[in-house]
């Protein structure tokens, strides 16, 4: 009797598992599968917590480079601590590994605050500041307060962060846009402005301008204000 109850809690756990898993695949979250088995989406590993469709080392070791300039501009907002713990991050070369990966169109997505992915277009280092930037603050303000974090101030202040070349982010000419910008992390996504680009320069030009109006708290007290409205 023990034994037959041996066996149906082995085949639930096996059947849950799967169950997982698939649910996974099919929302789109093949990255966090891969983060339990790199290997068995074809990752290799590149640098501690690096993980790379398999290609040439010249080009795995461009991207540790960019990796290391881009923990620089975390570490400079955000401080030393920010990046003594590398999330996993796992990048694609090709197409063939982004539709293993779930097809996504963007160049690069954070999950939550210890995985995130580049597809073959997010390997600039202002991309990995980025998702960098976002791992950082979510684990500073943890994820019970990310559930009513402002979206925009995440993405802005990452996009600050990023000092990313496609946006003005100088706050004494940029443009922080006339309107309220999406508060949610999924009005975000299916906004037009996010698809154009247009908001990440907004809400990066609202965290330029707010830094430079408040040289003491900085970035610090931004984030601090929105917890506190929320």
């Amino acid at each position: 009797m023990t034994r037959r109850w041996g066996q149906r809690l082995v085949l639930s756990l096996i059947a849950l598992s799967a169950g997982f898993g698939i649910g996974l695949l099919a929302l789109g979250f093949t990255p966090v599968l891969a983060a339990f088995c790199p290997g068995c989406f074809g990752f290799q590993t590149i640098g501690p917590n690096v993980f790379s469709e398999a290609n040439t080392p010249a080009a795995d070791q461009e991207i540790l480079r960019r990796l290391s300039l881009a923990e620089a501009r975390v570490s400079a907002a955000f401080g030393p601590m920010a990046v003594e713990k590398r999330p996993r991050i796992f990048l694609c070369y090709t197409q063939t590994c982004n539709t293993v990966m779930g097809g996504h169109q963007t160049r690069a997505l954070t999950y939550g605050a210890q995985l995130f992915y580049l597809g073959p277009s997010g390997h600039d280092t202002e991309i990995i500041a980025h998702e960098l930037a976002h791992v950082a603050l979510h684990r500073q303000i943890g994820v019970r307060a990310m559930r009513y974090f402002p979206a925009w101030v995440d993405e802005g202040i990452a996009t600050y962060v990023s000092r990313d070349p496609r946006f003005d982010l100088n706050p004494l000419s940029c443009d922080p846009g006339a309107g309220a910008l999406p508060q949610t992390a999924a009005e975000w996504r299916h906004s037009d402005g996010a698809r154009e680009a247009v908001f990440y320069g907004q809400a990066g030009c609202r965290a330029a301008r707010w830094v430079r109006a408040h040289p003491v708290s900085g970035l610090e007290g931004l984030i601090a204000v929105h917890l506190a409205a929320g």
